[in-house]
């Protein structure tokens, strides 16, 4: 057959939804460290300025294939990734913890005191470069936490009360490069907020709030 008789295969256009796709790869491949923040710029730039699905299939074209999303076993702990670059990330309620949370200009705020599971432990990866990582567990969880910050303070501060029956481990695993790492535990329905709790602890004693000012 002649070569020339031979029909190119045709240029499928991009959608924008196909560049927002292409724009959420490329948000986690920041967060995880696979591309830098001079590469994600220019990437995303060229993301949305590609004209066909070729175009935008060579800026993720070094990065590993999106996996299908995870199946939800009753039961069992449900691992799901949180990711961002520009903003905070926000966890609280009842369900399973996250396996990684991630992000780049960010805090990361985790209140696990809703957590649901049969797992004897449960591990999470915690990362942002320029913010602070901040993790709540219920009062009688036993917690750890492991990992370093470059400019900023660690610590753990844990209620010196029973262990929960039935409670798993939780490990955290954190890293932050301008930012503290603090994992702590609260009783339930006492505010994360530290302003809101010292409130609260004021109004139960029947004293008025320190002034603002």
């Amino acid at each position: 057959m002649d070569p020339a008789a031979v029909p190119d295969r045709p240029v499928v256009r991009a959608s924008d939804a196909d560049r927002e796709a292409t724009v959420t790869r490329l948000q986690c491949a920041v967060g995880e460290g696979r591309i830098d923040l001079s590469e994600f710029g220019e990437r995303v730039e060229a993301a949305y300025a590609a004209g066909t699905l070729a175009d935008l299939a060579a800026l993720v074209a070094d990065l590993p294939p999106d996996e299908p999303p995870p199946v939800e076993i009753v039961g069992t702990q449900t691992r799901t990734e949180l990711s961002s670059v520009f903003g905070d990330i926000r966890l609280s309620g009842p369900g399973a913890a996250p396996a990684r949370a991630s992000t780049v200009f960010g805090d990361v705020r985790l209140d696990l005191r809703g957590l649901r599971t049969d797992a004897d432990r449960v591990e999470i990866h915690v990362q942002t470069r320029f913010g602070d990582v901040d993790v709540v567990v219920a009062e009688g969880v036993d917690a750890e936490l492991h990992g370093r910050t470059v400019f900023g303070d660690r610590r753990t501060e844990l209620a010196p009360v029973p262990r929960l029956a039935g409670t798993p481990r939780v490990v955290v695993h954190a890293r932050s490069v301008l930012g503290d790492l603090r994992l702590r535990s609260l009783a339930p329905g006492e505010s994360a907020s530290r302003w809101r709790a010292l409130v609260d602890r004021l109004a139960q004693r029947h004293l008025p709030p320190p002034s603002l000012s």
